[in-house]
């Protein structure tokens, strides 16, 4: 994978910067695939708790002659075994499901995703090293406003759900952005305001012209946006105050 493209929440134009690179001939960024990470992220927890739980028992398999009659129900391989499998399986996975079958048609591989946190990226950064990673972040009532009616009950149940969704997944991308310089934090606010500097470092890591970008951004594709009541918006606001603050959101 060449790129990944993370956003904070759903409603967020992770779509829109998908096809933003997407503008380049030789770039294909695949859709969400429903957050495929994260059931690694969990394959990988699950077996850790026997992998370390069952050391014991591991260890006095191997270092006493590997006796049938020993009790090894739950015998499990080392950690970092485990770890070098994860990420061997979720390579093999992104190659043969987003690569393979257009190899020869394009340079630039990589996909879009709206569930992704600190650990599953974190999982992505150690399988792919150098690949460039953009966390995208919108402001909180834009995302409320743009949320249909269904989702705000299904996915998040209340305000306070989907605030404190928003502050540990924009936390998260804060740290990570802070601690790894090929994780870039854009604020969706910025690209269709045409910030100089946001577009250049889109420019850059995508390789596009600005003809490309501007193609795109031109053109708006399945955008919505209904009106708040104030009390939510005040609520949400209220809720997400301190890391609106940090992400370079002002209060109002």
């Amino acid at each position: 994978m060449d790129l990944l493209i993370s956003a904070a929440t759903h409603r967020s134009g992770s779509t829109l910067i998908q096809r933003i690179f997407n503008a380049r001939p030789k770039t294909i960024i695949w859709g969400e695939n429903g957050g495929c990470l994260t059931d690694y992220c969990n394959i990988y927890n699950n077996a850790l708790h026997y992998s370390e739980t069952f050391k014991d028992v591991r260890e006095s398999y191997f270092n006493g002659g590997q006796n049938p009659n020993q009790w090894i129900a739950c015998m499990t391989p080392r950690p970092e075994v485990l770890r070098s499998s994860i990420i061997h399986s979720v390579k093999a996975l992104n190659y043969l499901l987003y690569v393979e079958e257009h190899r020869d048609s394009f340079d630039m591989f990589g996909y879009k995703e709206v569930r992704y946190g600190k650990e599953e990226l974190e999982l992505f950064r150690e399988c792919y090293p150098d690949s460039p990673v953009i966390l995208l972040i919108r402001h909180p009532v834009s995302v409320w406003k743009s949320v249909s009616p269904r989702a705000k009950k299904e996915r998040y149940g209340s305000i306070e759900g989907f605030s404190d969704l928003w502050t540990k997944r924009v936390n998260d991308y804060l740290k990570l952005s802070a601690e790894d310089s090929n994780m870039h934090l854009i604020h969706y606010e910025k690209v269709v305001a045409r910030d100089m500097e946001t577009l250049d470092l889109i420019k850059s890591i995508g390789r596009l012209s600005d003809e490309e970008i501007e193609k795109v951004l031109a053109v708006k594709v399945s955008s919505s946006s209904k009106p708040t009541p104030r009390a939510i918006s005040q609520g949400i606001m209220r809720l997400c105050k301190d890391t609106m603050i940090k992400a370079g959101y002002d209060e109002h």
